[in-house]
């Protein structure tokens, strides 16, 4: 008994002392290091395609299919999104291309749908298409002139003057095509 008692008093001094036996340094905050003045800062130039061959021609008594065009979106929504993450060029590439079909399909069941419209719009300005994103714009303008579509053509409107990343290479040139 004696003897752990002693071990166990020896073991409690031994906590008490500074692990080293000096006490820890103090931190000082080290000085800003400057990047090198002769560092090249390189400027990415994006360069737009101006031409477009989306087909805006105006049918007779078109068909609407409001449920189809929802369906198409989603499905749109959904290539675009997985394009935006995916890593492998060839692949981005390909979803892009489905989404933007998709949008296309969409207009094509309900040739009415703002929402559809600016998607489309949005997903030609991420492949750099910046005509085919003007095109689609002046159409969202020419929906919101229909009182018909009034109402949800101006809420897609109002969403592209309220988001400044959109359309940012040319945004003066896309709030002219929507009448803003």
């Amino acid at each position: 008994m004696g003897k752990t008692l002693i071990a166990v008093s020896m073991l409690a001094f031994a906590a008490c002392q500074p692990m080293y036996g000096d006490k820890a340094a103090t931190l000082k905050t080290p000085p800003p290091v400057k990047p090198p003045k002769d560092l090249p800062v390189e400027v990415v130039k994006v360069t737009y395609v101006d031409d477009c061959e989306f087909i805006t021609k105006a049918v007779k008594n078109p068909r609407r299919d409001v449920k189809r065009a929802q369906i198409h979106v989603r499905t749109g929504d959904a290539k675009i999104a997985d394009a935006d993450v995916a890593a492998e060029p060839v692949r981005k590439g390909d979803l892009f291309i489905a989404g933007i079909d998709q949008y296309g399909t969409a207009l094509t069941s309900d040739p009415f749908d703002a929402e559809a419209t600016l998607k489309l719009a949005l997903a030609y300005d991420k492949v750099l298409r910046k005509g085919c994103a003007l095109a689609l714009l002046q159409r969202l303008n020419k929906l919101a002139e229909n009182p018909t579509y009034a109402d949800s053509a101006n809420e897609k409107i109002d969403a592209v003057t309220d988001h400044k990343k959109w359309f940012e290479g040319y945004r003066p040139a896309a709030l002219k095509a929507v009448g803003r």
